[in-house]
């Protein structure tokens, strides 16, 4: 993970800069960890999050600022002095949220505006996916499991980090959106 200012968004360096001095002049260490991650980077972050590996939660992949430089994660010494950054963070108009106190975000992220509903591999599996029956009661697992063709591109997309088994048990008509498209639904 890289953990160089410069590594964010232009916009953002000159206020990621003003936060560091900020928390330096205040006498409490700042030391920054993250900035712009890869996508493999956010979905190592993301996995240990899910396998409770991690006290800090992390974004799916393509869904964090991170990964299009609009984010950096600080810790400050001592750690118990990370709200008042924040508290002043906000008050400069950056988002902040004690959710994830480490992170620090330019406002204005959606990630939305960058991340495609369908990555390349998903419109791959969108394009040979057999369709989704519409059957209340029915779950994704059961599905998958009665559609073993599927199996492979199911691997594929999850070593993606798609979080298809946070899914496996909802029933087909109440999957997301994201995955209907995929799923040719």
């Amino acid at each position: 993970m890289a953990g160089s200012i410069g590594a964010l968004i232009a916009d953002f360096q000159p206020y990621a800069h003003a936060l560091v001095d900020a928390a330096g002049a205040a006498g409490l260490q700042p030391r920054v960890t993250s900035t712009l991650r890869t996508r493999a980077e956010q979905t190592r972050l993301y996995n240990r999050y899910l396998a409770g590996q991690s006290q800090f939660p992390a974004a799916p992949p393509g869904r964090s600022a991170h990964e299009y430089g609009y984010a950096l994660d600080m810790v400050v010494s001592p750690l118990d002095e990370i709200d008042a950054v924040g508290a002043w963070w906000i008050e400069q108009g950056g988002v902040w949220h004690t959710s994830d106190r480490v992170h620090f975000e330019y406002p204005g992220f959606d990630w939305h505006d960058f991340y495609s509903p369908l990555s390349p591999l998903e419109s791959a599996v969108a394009s040979i996916a057999t369709p989704l029956p519409v059957a209340i009661g029915v779950t994704l697992a059961q599905w998958v499991r009665d559609h073993p063709q599927v199996q492979p591109l199911v691997n594929e997309m999850l070593a993606y980090g798609l979080p298809l088994t946070d899914l496996w048990n909802v029933e087909l008509d109440l999957l997301p959106k994201w995955l209907k498209d995929i799923m040719s639904f």
